[in-house]
Parts: structure tokens; C-alpha cells; sequence
């Protein structure tokens, strides 16, 4: 299946009838953060955001992880840099991690769909499913 560009691809399963399904996830569809930052640190926090957007994209997520990490510490309440990273951890079999991020976006933005939607994700790869479906119910459509 060959994926449009700029897109990150988040393989997940159709709950009711477990059939794979892919939910895309691009960079304009994360809420963008309203904090402004002085310029050095908004264009380096830019530069790591986008090389682990690519990374991503390219499914280097460990790589792409480590990005949105540095990006994360010099704005700690970006919440694209945090839900990027817990879709990383997500792909890299890593649920706690990715609930621990998810319930940190859902801190800072209590309306976030894509905090609810991986909170789920990660709640659903735990085995954890009723707490999942009542975080799907969350995701308000936009």
C-alpha cells in the first residue's frame, strides 16, 4: 500500500469486528500549539519537530521518537511534539509509554482528540478494552 506524503500512518484495528483498519494522521490535523516561543528556541524546536515528522513518515521511529523528544524538552507543553511521540512509542510496542504521553496531552488540552484517540489506542494494546471504547467515545469528530 503505498501512503500519500507527508503522512503518518497509524495501523490500529477496527474494535467491533478486529479487522486491521489504518487511521492517517498528518501534521495539519495536530492542533497547533499557542504558546509562542522566542525565535532560537522556536526554530529549533522547528527543526527537531520536522526531522522527526520525516523520520516518522519514513517509519524510522525510534529515530522520529528521539526527535519529538528533544523538540518536546525545549517546549514541554507542545502538544503535537507530545502526540507525536506517543504514535512513535505506539508503533514501537511501547503502550504504557504512549498512555503516560497520551494522559499528559489530555492534561495541558482536556478536548484534544488525538490525546483521547491514542489514549485508546495505547488503553486497546494493553488489553485494557472498556477503558478504550470509553476514550474512542471521547474523540469528538472534527
Amino acid at each position: 500500500m503505498s501512503q500519500p506524503q507527508g503522512m503518518l500512518w497509524l495501523f490500529c484495528c477496527d474494535l467491533p469486528a478486529m479487522k486491521p483498519t489504518v487511521a492517517p494522521v498528518t501534521p495539519s490535523s495536530l492542533s497547533p500549539q499557542t504558546v509562542a516561543l522566542p525565535p532560537w528556541q522556536d526554530s529549533s524546536f522547528q527543526r527537531w519537530y520536522d526531522d522527526g515528522e520525516k523520520l516518522a513518515n519514513a517509519k524510522a521511529y525510534e529515530r522520529a521518537l528521539r526527535c519529538f523528544e528533544e523538540a518536546a524538552i525545549i517546549d514541554p507543553k507542545s502538544v503535537p511534539a507530545l502526540v507525536y511521540q506517543a504514535v512513535c512509542l505506539i508503533h514501537l510496542g511501547q503502550p504504557q509509554q504512549a498512555l503516560a504521553l497520551a494522559e499528559q496531552v489530555l492534561a495541558i488540552a482536556p478536548d484534544h482528540a488525538q490525546g483521547w484517540l491514542f489514549r485508546g489506542v495505547a488503553l486497546h494494546r494493553l488489553g485494557r478494552y472498556s477503558e478504550a471504547y470509553a476514550c474512542y467515545g471521547q474523540v469528538k469528530a472534527s
